[in-house]
Protein backbone atom coordinates (compact mmCIF):
# COMPACT_ATOMS: atom_id res chain seq x y z
CA UNK A 1 0.00 0.00 0.00
CA UNK A 2 1.47 3.37 -0.95
CA UNK A 3 1.66 6.32 1.37
CA UNK A 4 -1.13 8.08 -0.52
CA UNK A 5 -3.52 5.19 -0.06
CA UNK A 6 -2.66 4.89 3.62
CA UNK A 7 -3.33 8.61 4.03
CA UNK A 8 -6.68 8.27 2.29
CA UNK A 9 -7.69 5.38 4.54
CA UNK A 10 -6.70 7.28 7.68
CA UNK A 11 -8.53 10.41 6.47
CA UNK A 12 -11.67 8.38 5.74
CA UNK A 13 -11.56 6.73 9.18
CA UNK A 14 -11.18 10.11 10.86
CA UNK A 15 -14.02 11.59 8.83
CA UNK A 16 -16.39 8.75 9.69
CA UNK A 17 -15.45 8.76 13.36
CA UNK A 18 -16.05 12.52 13.57
CA UNK A 19 -19.22 12.38 11.46
CA UNK A 20 -20.94 9.71 13.56
CA UNK A 21 -21.77 12.02 16.49
CA UNK A 22 -22.92 14.74 14.09
CA UNK A 23 -25.33 12.37 12.39
CA UNK A 24 -27.15 11.80 15.68
CA UNK A 25 -27.49 15.54 16.23
CA UNK A 26 -28.70 16.19 12.68
CA UNK A 27 -31.34 13.49 13.07
CA UNK A 28 -32.95 15.52 15.84
CA UNK A 29 -32.95 18.59 13.56
CA UNK A 30 -34.92 16.68 10.95
CA UNK A 31 -37.63 15.98 13.50
CA UNK A 32 -37.88 19.66 14.51
CA UNK A 33 -41.09 21.51 13.58
CA UNK A 34 -41.08 23.59 10.41
CA UNK A 35 -41.70 27.35 10.47
CA UNK A 36 -45.34 28.41 10.12
CA UNK A 37 -45.20 30.04 6.68
CA UNK A 38 -42.67 28.32 4.37
CA UNK A 39 -44.30 29.51 1.13
CA UNK A 40 -43.67 33.23 1.74
CA UNK A 41 -39.98 32.88 2.56
CA UNK A 42 -37.37 33.35 -0.16
CA UNK A 43 -34.34 31.01 -0.22
CA UNK A 44 -31.76 33.74 0.42
CA UNK A 45 -33.82 35.81 2.85
CA UNK A 46 -32.10 35.63 6.28
CA UNK A 47 -34.97 37.32 8.12
CA UNK A 48 -37.66 34.95 6.89
CA UNK A 49 -36.79 32.28 9.45
CA UNK A 50 -36.92 29.55 6.83
CA UNK A 51 -34.58 26.73 6.09
CA UNK A 52 -33.15 27.42 2.65
CA UNK A 53 -32.44 24.41 0.51
CA UNK A 54 -29.86 24.80 -2.19
CA UNK A 55 -28.76 22.11 -4.63
CA UNK A 56 -25.33 20.74 -3.89
CA UNK A 57 -23.08 20.06 -6.83
CA UNK A 58 -20.68 17.21 -6.62
CA UNK A 59 -17.05 18.28 -6.84
CA UNK A 60 -15.26 16.87 -9.86
CA UNK A 61 -13.24 13.80 -9.00
CA UNK A 62 -9.53 14.35 -9.03
CA UNK A 63 -7.62 12.27 -11.50
CA UNK A 64 -6.19 9.52 -9.36
CA UNK A 65 -3.03 9.03 -11.39
CA UNK A 66 -2.34 12.67 -12.25
CA UNK A 67 -1.39 13.87 -15.72
CA UNK A 68 -0.37 11.41 -18.42
CA UNK A 69 2.82 11.28 -20.46
CA UNK A 70 2.58 12.90 -23.89
CA UNK A 71 4.16 11.70 -27.13
CA UNK A 72 7.09 14.08 -26.65
CA UNK A 73 7.69 12.68 -23.16
CA UNK A 74 7.75 9.14 -24.53
CA UNK A 75 10.18 10.19 -27.26
CA UNK A 76 12.56 11.63 -24.65
CA UNK A 77 12.34 8.48 -22.54
CA UNK A 78 12.87 6.37 -25.68
CA UNK A 79 15.94 8.43 -26.63
CA UNK A 80 17.41 7.88 -23.17
CA UNK A 81 16.74 4.13 -23.38
CA UNK A 82 18.33 3.96 -26.85
CA UNK A 83 21.40 5.80 -25.60
CA UNK A 84 21.72 3.34 -22.72
CA UNK A 85 21.60 0.44 -25.19
CA UNK A 86 24.27 2.14 -27.34
CA UNK A 87 26.39 2.72 -24.22
CA UNK A 88 26.12 -0.99 -23.41
CA UNK A 89 27.22 -2.02 -26.93
CA UNK A 90 30.10 0.48 -27.03
CA UNK A 91 31.38 -0.75 -23.67
CA UNK A 92 31.14 -4.37 -24.80
CA UNK A 93 33.10 -3.55 -27.97
CA UNK A 94 35.73 -1.75 -25.94
CA UNK A 95 36.09 -4.72 -23.57
CA UNK A 96 37.06 -6.91 -26.54
CA UNK A 97 40.33 -4.94 -26.69
CA UNK A 98 41.48 -4.55 -23.08
CA UNK A 99 44.98 -3.45 -24.15
CA UNK A 100 43.50 -0.28 -25.69
CA UNK A 101 40.40 0.50 -23.57
CA UNK A 102 39.27 0.33 -19.98
CA UNK A 103 36.11 1.39 -18.18
CA UNK A 104 36.87 4.54 -16.21
CA UNK A 105 33.64 4.98 -14.25
CA UNK A 106 32.08 1.64 -13.32
CA UNK A 107 33.71 -1.15 -11.28
CA UNK A 108 35.53 -3.74 -13.35
CA UNK A 109 33.57 -6.61 -11.77
CA UNK A 110 30.29 -5.10 -12.97
CA UNK A 111 31.50 -4.32 -16.48
CA UNK A 112 33.01 -7.75 -17.04
CA UNK A 113 29.82 -9.51 -15.90
CA UNK A 114 27.71 -9.23 -19.07
CA UNK A 115 24.30 -10.13 -17.52
CA UNK A 116 25.01 -7.92 -14.51
CA UNK A 117 26.04 -5.03 -16.72
CA UNK A 118 22.93 -5.47 -18.89
CA UNK A 119 20.78 -5.50 -15.74
CA UNK A 120 22.52 -2.33 -14.55
CA UNK A 121 21.81 -0.57 -17.85
CA UNK A 122 18.17 -1.75 -17.82
CA UNK A 123 17.85 -0.60 -14.22
CA UNK A 124 19.01 2.90 -15.13
CA UNK A 125 16.37 3.00 -17.88
CA UNK A 126 13.66 1.98 -15.39
CA UNK A 127 14.81 4.52 -12.78
CA UNK A 128 14.91 7.24 -15.45
CA UNK A 129 11.35 6.39 -16.54
CA UNK A 130 10.00 6.28 -12.99
CA UNK A 131 11.63 9.60 -12.06
CA UNK A 132 10.23 11.24 -15.20
CA UNK A 133 6.75 9.82 -14.57
CA UNK A 134 6.84 10.91 -10.92
CA UNK A 135 7.72 14.48 -11.85
CA UNK A 136 4.97 14.61 -14.47
CA UNK A 137 2.48 13.11 -12.04
CA UNK A 138 3.25 15.85 -9.53
CA UNK A 139 2.72 18.47 -12.23
CA UNK A 140 6.40 19.28 -12.73
CA UNK A 141 6.55 18.45 -16.44
CA UNK A 142 8.93 21.32 -17.22
CA UNK A 143 11.41 20.10 -14.60
CA UNK A 144 11.11 16.56 -15.95
CA UNK A 145 11.80 17.75 -19.49
CA UNK A 146 14.74 19.96 -18.50
CA UNK A 147 16.36 17.13 -16.55
CA UNK A 148 15.72 14.76 -19.45
CA UNK A 149 17.32 17.21 -21.91
CA UNK A 150 20.41 17.32 -19.72
CA UNK A 151 20.47 13.52 -19.30
CA UNK A 152 20.07 12.83 -23.02
CA UNK A 153 22.67 15.50 -23.85
CA UNK A 154 25.26 14.07 -21.47
CA UNK A 155 24.61 10.51 -22.62
CA UNK A 156 24.78 11.54 -26.30
CA UNK A 157 28.16 13.14 -25.72
CA UNK A 158 29.45 10.09 -23.85
CA UNK A 159 28.19 7.55 -26.39
CA UNK A 160 29.49 9.62 -29.32
CA UNK A 161 32.88 9.88 -27.58
CA UNK A 162 32.95 6.10 -27.00
CA UNK A 163 32.17 5.31 -30.63
CA UNK A 164 34.69 7.90 -31.81
CA UNK A 165 37.38 6.20 -29.74
CA UNK A 166 36.34 2.81 -31.10
CA UNK A 167 36.55 4.18 -34.66
CA UNK A 168 40.11 5.47 -34.13
CA UNK A 169 41.50 2.06 -33.21
CA UNK A 170 44.53 1.22 -35.35
CA UNK A 171 44.11 -1.74 -37.69
CA UNK A 172 46.00 -4.92 -36.75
Amino acid sequence: MTHTRIGLVVAALLAFSLAAPCRAQSHSLLDAPLPADMSAAQPGDPGAGSMAVYPVERAPLADENGPRLHAFDWSMIGAAATLRALDFTSTEKALEQPQLFHEAVLPRALVENKPGFAAFQAGTVVVNYEAYRLLVRHRMRSLARISQYMYVGAMTFQVAHNYQLLGNVPAN
